[in-house]
């Protein structure tokens, strides 16, 4: 059994403040009697959703839906120092990039990778760590939903159709809240022109993936039901300031190792089942994917903020357009 106890507590039974003391430290013995009851709890967890109304009568009742997730991984079972676990990853990650491809690296390989804790500790002492923050996967994704929405509530012209933002919850414990929001959804299902998923935008650079780079967005999916949403993907980009570059390999078949069947993989697949178009933005998975070391100190800001930019002006084209997006591929 695991006790989570404050800190407090811990100064308690460790018998000195917690500020000054080292990983290993005993305190006295304990002696106690616990008494606890275990019962059923209602799960919390909450999709969010918000919607800015469209301006046009005729198509007010049609929706963008824009798409993100609330929740991650949560703790590991065992504290680790923070930047010794993310200099080795970062290590590791350079390792497997080969050219164009990402490579598994041998035993041999991994286990030649050193770390310099001297430095590392001439920076700073041990930093413990055992929350997972997710501050790409996918903090990033849900604060540029808020931007986005920030942006268009204070536009003095609202888009002709309304904007459906939906904070999705349980994406990481298996598409919990993407599900239940399409089997139950707060506006008519088939009055959802196209659904706009983003998760982890804040990456990408040329050390986290190959190809990798301050241009970088892949796109999934966008041309996979309706090749007007694809266009459009592609068009809006093509008048950005600075174009993005689109990277389309992960809708092909074969993909990188860890990478397989990303379609499957976010919130927008259960959308797609249902019929609606989407478009599916990240810069890729890297080596803070799923760690302790997925902070905001690592995101890009600029890169991301060009993406968000991107992602809102792409929304407001398809919000805008005389005629939805037209569904003219099979749904396999």
């Amino acid at each position: 059994m695991t006790l989570r106890i404050t800190a407090a507590a811990a100064a308690r039974l460790l018998g000195k403040p917690l500020a000054g003391l080292t990983p290993g430290t005993q305190g006295g013995a304990v002696r106690a009697r616990l008494d606890y009851v275990e019962q059923a709890v209602p799960q919390y967890a909450r999709n969010v959703v918000a919607v800015i109304r469209g301006s046009d009568p005729q198509l007010a009742g049609e929706y963008v839906a824009i798409g993100a997730h609330n929740d991650h991984v949560g703790f590991t079972a065992t504290p680790v120092d923070h930047d010794s676990a993310r200099a080795y990853a970062t290590a590791e990650n350079l390792a497997r990039i080969v050219g164009d491809q990402l490579k598994d690296i041998t035993p041999e390989q991994r286990a030649a990778i050193r770390v310099n804790l001297d430095s590392l500790r001439a920076a700073r002492p041990v930093r413990r760590d055992s929350v997972a923050n997710g501050a790409d996967d996918d903090g990033s994704g849900s604060m540029a939903m808020l931007e986005i929405a920030e942006a268009m509530a204070k536009a003095p012209v609202k888009p002709r159709r309304s904007i459906l933002f939906v904070w999705h919850t349980g994406e990481e414990a298996g598409l919990l809240g993407a599900g239940w929001f399409v089997e139950h959804p707060t506006v008519p299902r088939d009055s959802i022109v196209a659904q706009l998923n983003i998760d982890m935008i804040g990456r990408g650079a040329a050390g986290d993936l190959p190809g990798g780079g301050p241009d970088y967005l892949a796109v999934v999916g966008s041309s996979m039901l309706s090749t007007q949403l694809g266009k459009a993907v592609a068009d809006v980009n093509a008048r950005q300031p600075k174009p993005l570059r689109l990277d389309y390999q992960f809708d092909q078949p074969s993909q990188w190792p860890g990478y397989n069947n990303l379609y499957n993989r976010s919130d927008h697949v259960y959308y797609a089942r249902a019929g609606i178009p989407i478009a599916f933005f990240f810069t890729g998975l890297h080596q803070d994917y799923h760690r302790v070391t997925d902070e905001p100190q690592y995101i890009d800001y600029p890169h991301y903020t060009r993406i968000t930019r991107y992602i809102h002006d792409l929304a407001l084209e398809l919000a805008n357009a005389a005629q939805r997006p037209l569904v003219d591929k099979p749904n396999s």
